[in-house]
């Protein structure tokens, strides 16, 4: 949803800071920006290999016995480094410059 500035509350504002500054790192920096909830792995669902990212997202449903709308990245490959921030995670791939 999009809000005029002058339309939003407070909290949509600090939201909108949020996501605006996650989407500026994801350009600077090499990276790809990724908003949660967010589920970064190795492998597959069927043979997950290594969860890089979203282990949380994992435990809250495993805890609540629901679901969410999760994003699954998936076969990513060996060396792939995620990197939380607010609002989601920063993944650099294997050979892109990282965050200092």
């Amino acid at each position: 949803m999009i809000l005029c500035p002058a339309c939003q509350t407070p909290l949509e504002n600090a939201e909108a800071a949020v996501n605006e500054a996650g989407l500026r790192a994801g350009t600077g920096d090499g990276g790809m920006f990724l908003a949660n909830p967010v589920l970064c792995i190795t492998g597959t669902l069927e043979d997950p290999g290594s969860v890089l990212y979203g282990r949380d997202h994992l435990q809250r449903i495993n805890a609540a016995g629901q679901s969410e709308n999760i994003h699954l990245v998936s076969q990513l490959p060996t060396g792939t480094r995620c990197a939380p921030i607010p609002g989601g995670v920063m993944v650099y791939l294997p050979g892109q410059q990282t965050a200092p």
